[in-house]
């Protein structure tokens, strides 16, 4: 639409159609094991100085996703810039 003119189109894919929820899942799932990979790199301490496991510093990033939305939570914010910037 461009200045209340209606300008049909025949490509992409269309808005609320049965396909558009899956593709921006794939999407989106991709997204959140890219995070998780990117987790593995982190040099995360625990509570007691020790290195963190993989598994630990993977669960301590957390990409939640809602439709076409998500956010990205971690205690620490240099964590989820880095997330942000790998995205």
């Amino acid at each position: 639409m461009d200045e209340e003119e209606l300008f049909p189109t025949s490509e992409g894919t269309p808005q609320r159609g049965v396909i558009s929820p899956l593709l921006t899942n794939i999407a989106l799932h991709g997204m959140e094991n890219e995070i998780k990979k990117l987790a593995d790199t982190f040099g995360m301490k625990g509570p007691d100085g020790t290195q963190l496991s993989q598994r630990d510093k993977r669960k301590s990033v957390n990409l939640i996703r809602y439709a076409d939305d998500f956010v990205i939570l971690h205690k620490n914010i240099t964590v989820v810039q880095r997330c942000k910037e790998l995205l």
